[in-house]
């Protein structure tokens, strides 16, 4: 269980990019939020204002022009690259593209067994096959569906065995990127039931980005408004 205070701060974030010519156009500036575990904190705003970015950010996918972001107190700004590949595990995303969580060449069986291997440094089969079904379980998927590839699936079914990969790692902090942009309503409902379920059973901290405040006050503590 996260011992932190907080499993994700960051401090006086600013991120801006440049056009055609030369000129900067800024994202956003002294940007700040703390997540604690356990915790959802939605994330609203248009298209373009650089939610998505932040979220990268916040994992150490990108860097911003200014700040500090610490994970577990850790701060990931300057340090190494051996002390974040070995926190990468523990803060993970959920894309709004479904089709693009899983390799289009593997099975979701197979691309769960990577995980497994990975995480774990497990050889066994029985073992592997018995955490991941305990994961598809917690997310009401049928085994059968283990065995196709992810464009034999929904969007709703690709989306929960997302959600299941991030049962199988366990992290202390999920960035959670429009998940239900391109699902249907009744999909939509079961996927922020999920990451409720996940943040208090778990203890994990979820920001939850999302272009609809209705949605999110549903699932979140806390809504933070971005790009006005």
């Amino acid at each position: 269980m996260n011992s932190y205070k907080y499993c994700i701060q960051a401090e006086n974030l600013s991120k801006s990019f440049c056009r055609k010519g030369g000129k900067k156009r800024g994202l956003f500036s002294g940007f700040s939020i703390e997540v604690k575990p356990g915790e959802i904190i939605g994330l609203s705003g248009p298209s373009g204002c650089g939610k998505t970015t932040l979220g990268d950010i916040l994992l150490g996918l990108k860097h911003p022009d200014t700040g500090k972001v610490f994970w577990n107190g850790n701060g990931i700004n300057g340090s190494g690259k051996s002390s974040r590949m070995a926190l990468r595990p523990y803060f993970q995303k959920i894309y709004q593209d479904p089709p693009t969580s899983f390799p289009p060449h593997q099975t979701i069986e197979e691309a769960l067994t990577d995980v497994v291997k990975n995480k774990y440094s497990i050889g066994r089969k029985d073992i592997i096959n018995r955490r991941i079904l305990a994961a598809i379980k917690d997310v009401d998927l049928d085994k059968e569906l283990l065995k196709r590839y992810p464009r034999q699936l929904s969007g709703g079914e690709i989306q929960r065995f997302a959600l299941s990969r991030v049962l199988l790692l366990k992290p202390i902090f999920l960035v959670a990127d429009e998940p239900t942009s391109r699902l249907d309503l009744s999909v939509q409902a079961k996927i922020v039931r999920l990451l409720m379920r996940l943040a208090k059973e778990r203890r994990t901290g979820v920001l939850f980005i999302s272009h609809d405040p209705a949605l999110l006050r549903v699932a979140c503590k806390k809504v933070l408004s971005f790009g006005r």
